[in-house]
């Protein structure tokens, strides 16, 4: 078979975007406010495979939000107003808060999880991780990095193709993130439960002060 330039040419700026989009949405996934959030999952629940079911149902329902405002800003040709966005901003900022009081809240009432006793609570905070992941999903940098491609291509096929790369790409980077998470978590908690506790009442902290620090920036 004979070597075409311009064929190799042609597949090599088909396939520059979508390589592209999967790799801004793997970086997109680990910025702080994702991994903050996800964080505060994993540390209740670090059993790997567990870990790693969170980081992808948060992948999974960011993907689902950034493809259908996607879908409906080709359909529609709209773009997101600033103040929607600093709005959305301002309420991942809240929600980084509530997840960090609540994961504080669980340890000083001594419901920290003990592994005989998560499998009965692991079920209900599957949806909470995905609708976590589809607010992120419609805010933050997403609007800039995913879909600014949008608005500039002219092939809606080629701009869903585009998001849909994005999204595969935050789901593998935040499920292997999460999953990392839970190895560590675990094998802290097994080997100096003590020191698993501060790491927990650390990232109960940290997601608070990042959800504050989020939402004046979205103020102001």
């Amino acid at each position: 078979m004979a070597w075409h330039p311009e064929l190799s040419l042609r597949s090599f700026v088909t396939l520059l975007p979508l390589a592209t989009a999967l790799i801004a949405g793997f970086a997109h996934a680990l910025e702080p406010d994702h991994m903050a959030a996800v964080t505060t999952f994993v540390s209740r629940h670090p059993r790997p495979r567990e870990a790693l079911a969170f980081g992808v149902r948060w992948g999974l329902g960011h993907s689902a939000a950034i493809l259908a405002v996607g879908l409906v800003l080709i359909l529609l040709r709209l773009q997101v107003p600033e103040a929607v966005v600093r709005g959305l901003e301002f309420g991942v900022g809240g929600m980084l808060v509530v997840l960090g009081l609540w994961l504080l809240w669980t340890l000083l009432h001594g419901r920290a999880h003990d592994l005989a006793h998560q499998d009965g609570h692991t079920h209900s905070h599957r949806g909470a991780t995905t609708w976590v992941g589809v607010a992120h999903g419609l805010t933050g940098t997403a609007p800039l990095i995913a879909l600014l491609p949008v608005a500039l291509s002219r092939s809606p096929w080629a701009a869903g193709a585009y998001l849909l790369f994005f999204g595969v790409g935050t789901v593998m980077a935040m499920g292997l993130y999460a999953l990392f998470v839970g190895v560590v978590f675990g094998r802290t908690g097994t080997r100096f439960p003590a020191l698993a506790g501060g790491m927990r009442i650390a990232t109960a902290f940290g997601s608070a002060a990042l959800g504050v620090v989020w939402m004046i920036g979205a103020a102001t």
